[in-house]
């Protein structure tokens, strides 16, 4: 077994311990983003290990209760609000690295945000700021399942059951991260890898059944269309953004041709599932 990364390791700890102090909120809450793709799939046959070094959480304000407050909790277990909006932050010290910064994202999709600016979610009952609007993430509150998530260190026994994003919401989320970060400096390559994650460790059948969900669902169907017409431009034609980004993260560790054959490969398969 791999060793796992110390950073990674303690993001999962901070996780943890923003999921103890939501208390009952947890069922407002689908993890999404790089821990939940990990969960899902894992290093899906890829020679890069699953690595993050924070957390990220979508909100379902159908489901979250306006009392108490989301700050309040998240400040009583040792968060601190970010500058930006959403971001909460943590300070854990490491054998390696010191003292770090973790962060943990508040997240609302934004087809079922209550906020109607480009940030900030305003959430009732709870600091506008606590949480932000984000466009692409729309299906977590569609395609989810409950799934136990446990620490990555041995001496923390700490699990949780917790709704995880599924692999379809997954990846329109992260298409939609790709085109909007393009040409920005806050691109990352390793949202593309995570992408071939998915489409490596999920089957086509199955992956297509759920996204179907997500075009027949009001809440995530635009989201649901863009990204396809995003999966066919960044990974199901040769050069596209996507499988270069992917082909950079692996590096040495892969066959450059193999990795980018992969990502049109699954990408076309997917594609041609839902069209049929």
């Amino acid at each position: 077994m791999k060793e796992v990364d110390e950073l990674y390791v303690m993001a999962r700890r901070v996780l943890l311990d923003a999921l103890a102090a939501l208390g009952t909120r947890r069922d407002a809450v689908v993890l999404v983003g790089a821990q939940a793709i990990y969960l899902r799939v894992g290093e899906a046959d890829l020679a890069v290990s699953p690595f993050t070094t924070d957390g990220d959480l979508a909100i379902d304000p159908a489901v979250l209760a306006e009392s108490p407050p989301l700050e309040k909790s998240l400040k009583d277990a040792g968060f601190v609000q970010s500058g930006d909006v959403g971001i909460w932050i943590a300070k854990r010290p490491t054998k390696q690295h010191g003292l770090v910064e973790v962060a943990i994202d508040l997240l609302v999709p934004a087809s079922v945000s209550p906020g109607t600016g480009r940030r900030a979610a305003r959430l009732p009952g709870h600091d506008s700021r606590a949480a932000r609007i984000v466009k692409g993430l729309d299906g977590a509150v569609v395609d989810a399942d409950v799934m136990r998530l446990g620490a990555l260190a041995p001496e923390d026994a700490r699990s949780f059951e917790v709704r995880v994003a599924g692999p379809a919401a997954l990846l329109v989320a992260k298409v939609h991260k790709i085109q909007d970060r393009r040409n920005t400096g806050r691109q990352s390559d390793k949202d593309a890898l995570d992408v071939l994650r998915l489409l490596r460790g999920i089957e086509t059948d199955d992956l297509a059944e759920r996204y179907r969900r997500l075009l027949e669902d009001g809440r995530s169907t635009e989201a649901a269309r863009a990204g396809l017409e995003l999966l066919a431009a960044q990974f199901a034609v040769p050069n596209g953004i996507g499988i270069d980004m992917a082909v950079r993260s692996v590096g040495e560790l892969a066959d450059a041709d193999e990795i980018a054959g992969s990502c049109k490969a699954l990408s076309d398969d997917l594609l041609k599932a839902l069209k049929g």
